[in-house]
């Protein structure tokens, strides 16, 4: 009887050290006052789905995979506030010098909450990009539903092309690509 009542303190001393552990993860990376539910930054919390081994042998969650969207994710994080989930996309750049966010990380941020809708909560508001200097709130608004939904068609249409062209003007963006090597129309 004795080791059931110390097994049971010994339960409850991890327990809190966890949810300790947590908040200080949480405190750390910006993210909003909630319940850590998902993880893809090495603090693993299998509560969305046991957890998978990657080829490093490294612990991590599963991703999230939506069937009617054909879309699969790894948000960096997802807290759930009591009032819904909100993904976190964690950046180790500087926010642009604009203010803005990149529109590729809004596209990014967009496509968790549109994983968190279809297969969490359908109710999602927001996102949140935390960037090393900012943290910005991204609105999970009707019309940016569509652009993401438009720019994921857009993709697939891509795949299915016998040629795609490049759709900017920014060397930066070439000199970082790794198609660079084999396309026609790189401008570095």
């Amino acid at each position: 009887m004795i080791w059931l009542l110390v097994a049971l303190v010994i339960c409850l001393a991890l327990a809190a050290w966890i949810d300790r552990v947590a908040h200080r993860v949480a405190s750390q990376t910006g993210l909003p006052e909630g319940k850590l539910i998902y993880s893809d930054t090495g603090f693993v919390t299998g509560k969305l789905g046991p957890a998978t081994v990657d080829e490093y042998g490294k612990k991590v969650e599963r991703p999230l995979v939506s069937e009617r969207f054909g879309l699969i994710g790894r948000p960096d994080y997802l807290v759930d506030t009591g009032d819904g989930i909100i993904p976190v996309e964690v950046k180790s750049a500087r926010l642009p010098a604009s203010g803005q966010p990149y529109d590729s990380h809004i596209l990014q941020l967009a496509a968790y909450c549109l994983l968190v809708e279809d297969l969490l909560d359908p109710e999602i508001d927001c996102g949140i990009i935390r960037y090393r200097d900012a943290e910005v709130r991204v609105d999970y608004t009707p019309q940016l539903r569509i652009v993401l939904l438009d720019v994921i068609e857009d993709m697939r249409a891509a795949r299915l092309a016998a040629e795609v062209h490049r759709s900017h003007d920014e060397s930066g963006r070439c000199a970082g690509c790794r198609m660079r090597e084999v396309c026609d129309e790189a401008l570095v």
